[in-house]
């Protein structure tokens, strides 16, 4: 009957797993391949790069460190780079940024660079802007795009800086207010470059010839606004032109002529809602992905001090009173029969799942820079040596990351969800990096720079989805107790020796069906068994031996959504499911049959089942309900003992059953 139960349980819950899945579009993430690393050159780059695809899938990156562009194969093989030689002196490659390729091959990087302005010969003065530099496939120079004037001499007195220019001369270089800003690029399928200057508020547009058609886009929160911090531009499949608009939390949608066309998508973690989109890659089929900063991280506590399971022992009057562990986190599940410990609680059963933004509040994972404008290196470090003991102290840790999928005009279609170890050694400095037309998403180790490319398929049980934690303990006491009472003789009168086996193991596993939604199982297992032999020579007939045996198994479930993950509003949702059964056994006898044959057999058994929600309507307020059975409600076991005489003969047979229904509710409201 009990493994029906259970497999009943099972089925119901792979049930919820697929009406989940299916009601909420989650797809997972599947490894290709690794490829690149920490290096210089043939494949290999520095920590900061950006990366681009071409028409056939070959993939662009751009080292900023190592100051080259490479080209790889959609497999990640070397295949070219730009300049053959980064180290000589004519590299037009100072701090390469964002890349782009249009549909001829040709590619452009963003970059800043130092402009001759016209007519300044004695001495000549040179104007620091940012720009783009278009190369053709083979690398050569075609181009550069300028956003700032540069051809002009300045109206006004500015500070300038010696400097010596390509032929050795003395010269002046003019350095304005942001001439090393970020510049974003991408190119449409009239191989139009778009410019995205997101500091000065403006998209510029320019044709293939290097000349500049038009300037749209103005900083603000409104309709055809973006915010100085917007991450990404991209251009769809129609040539109309995606901004990932971070500080108004949306994307930002033109034509290709610059007109606005709408607005997606709100603060929010909901579906369709972003926390700082950052990266929008239009795929082939015409739909879009937004990659957002919202992280979700699973955190389940340290591990209890000291033994996870207790027992009582069994005592000689009857049947012993059991620890029987409880899997929720409210109020004792069983009657008075069942004394209740917190197993499973002393790990947290009420698993929070918060935004990687409230576990930075602890790490802080960004520093100010110093006036050398590099890090605080020794707080950096000490911020890392916390974290990572923060880490070991947790029995798992793992933040979890959503891509959102969106049709042309902006509706939601689904989501892709990945999941990263952050206790495993290989992946715990693991970052996004980038996404594909073909709907691939790229991640970046931060340790070794390999990359590892991943394809997107359906919702699907996987082993990389689950957290396990399983716990075995076992203890066995020999207790020796004598007593000699007040004669002449030095022998003994009593002697008591007791023998006791605690056996147990706890198994705790929990799957993330999304970044919201989980499933928890729990089982404990323990089984005891005491032996006593009371041995008294004065009066043999009372020398006794005593033997007992209980089991006893719990199996909780529990299904989880995070119905508002904000850690200031948090709010969860729990249903949930336990079922504890035990049995018992216990065998008194007198040692010495030949003048007494009287003995007790005992047998016992219990069982309850609970029901419940856990359910926190509002953020300051809870409701609990539960409906449990208690078999038996007050004692530890239902049971049946036989008496046999000093005979041997039975003389008499005692039973009890008792049984008890509870309905039971709680609100909480935090003022």
């Amino acid at each position: 009957m009990k493994k029906v139960r259970v497999f009943l349980l099972i089925l119901l819950c792979a049930g919820i797993l697929s009406s989940v899945s299916t009601a909420f579009g989650v797809s997972f993430l599947k490894f290709e391949r690794e490829f690149s690393g920490k290096g210089s050159t043939d494949g290999a780059f520095s920590a900061n790069i950006r990366v681009a695809f071409g028409a056939e899938g070959q993939i662009y990156v751009s080292d900023a460190d190592n100051r080259l562009i490479q080209k790889l194969s959609p497999s990640g093989e070397f295949l070219m780079q730009i300049p053959e030689d980064p180290h000589a002196i004519d590299n037009k490659l100072k701090k390469p940024g964002d890349i782009a390729i249009d549909s001829n091959g040709n590619i452009y990087v963003a970059e800043t660079t130092a402009h001759h302005i016209a007519d300044t010969d004695d001495p000549k003065i040179y104007m620091f802007a940012p720009c783009v530099h278009k190369f053709d496939s083979s690398g050569k120079l075609i181009h550069t795009y300028f956003v700032d004037p540069v051809d002009v001499r300045p109206k006004q007195v500015l500070a300038a800086s010696l400097i010596v220019d390509e032929e050795g001369k003395t010269a002046f270089g003019v350095q304005p207010k942001g001439h090393d800003r970020a510049l974003l690029i991408a190119v449409n399928s009239q191989n139009r470059l778009f410019v995205l200057d997101a500091k000065r508020g403006r998209i510029h547009e320019f044709d293939d010839t290097g000349k500049q058609l038009r300037v749209f886009g103005r900083y603000g929160a409104g309709n055809g606004e973006f915010d100085r911090d917007a991450s990404d531009i991209a251009i769809d499949t129609r040539d109309n032109v995606l901004i990932a608009d971070t500080g108004n939390h949306r994307v930002v949608k033109f034509d290709s002529e610059g007109k606005f066309i709408l607005n997606f998508g709100v603060k929010g973690r909901n579906d369709g809602q972003f926390t700082k989109p950052i990266v929008i890659t239009p795929l082939i089929t015409g739909e879009i992905l937004v990659k957002d900063s919202s992280q979700f991280k699973r955190h389940l506590g340290e591990l209890p001090s000291g033994s996870v399971l207790s027992l009582i022992p069994p005592t000689a009057a009857g049947i012993g009173d059991f620890v029987v562990q409880s899997g929720r986190s409210r109020s004792a599940l069983l009657g008075q029969g069942f004394k209740e410990q917190s197993n499973f609680d002393a790990l947290n059963r009420r698993i929070r799942l918060l935004e990687e933004a409230e576990y930075r509040r602890y790490f802080t994972e960004y520093f100010d820079d110093n006036e050398e404008g590099g890090k605080d290196e020794n707080r950096k470090e000490e911020d890392e040596d916390l974290k990572a003991a923060t880490i070991r102290a947790t029995v798992y840790h793992n933040v979890i990351m959503r891509v959102q999928r969106f049709g042309g005009n902006g509706k939601y279609l689904g989501r892709i969800i990945y999941q990263i170890d952050k206790q495993n050694e290989k992946n715990q400095d693991v970052a996004f990096l980038a996404l594909d037309a073909l709907g691939h998403i790229y991640l970046r180790d931060g340790s070794d720079l390999v990359i590892r490319q991943y394809s997107v398929e359906g919702f699907s049980l996987r082993p990389s989805q689950m957290d396990g934690l399983y716990n075995a303990r076992a203890a066995n006491v020999d207790n020796s107790f004598s007593e000699d009472y007040e004669d002449i003789d030095p022998n003994a009168d009593i002697q008591d020796d007791i023998n006791q086996l605690e056996l147990s193991n706890a198994f705790l596993w929990n799957y993330n069906l999304s970044e919201r939604w989980s499933l928890m199982f729990a089982d404990t297992l323990s089984y005891s068994e005491l032996d006593e032999r009371y041995l008294t020579p004065p009066k043999a007939e009372d020398s006794y031996d005593l033997q007992t045996k209980s089991l006893t198994n719990t199996l909780a479930a529990n299904l989880k959504f995070i119905t508002d993950p904000n850690p200031y509003r948090y709010k969860e949702l729990n249903i949930y499911l336990e079922r504890i059964d035990g049995t018992s056994d216990l065998d008194q006898a007198a040692i010495f049959q030949e003048v007494n044959k009287q003995r007790q057999d005992s047998e016992g058994d219990a069982s309850a089942v609970s029901v419940g929600l856990n359910w926190d309507i509002l953020s300051r307020a809870n409701l609990w309900v539960e409906y449990a059975n208690f078999n038996p409600a007050d004692t530890s076991r239902n049971f049946v003992r036989r008496y046999f005489d000093v005979s041997g003969d039975l003389y008499e047979v005692f039973g009890s059953r008792n049984e008890m229904k509870k309905l039971a509710g709680e609100l909480t409201i935090k003022f």
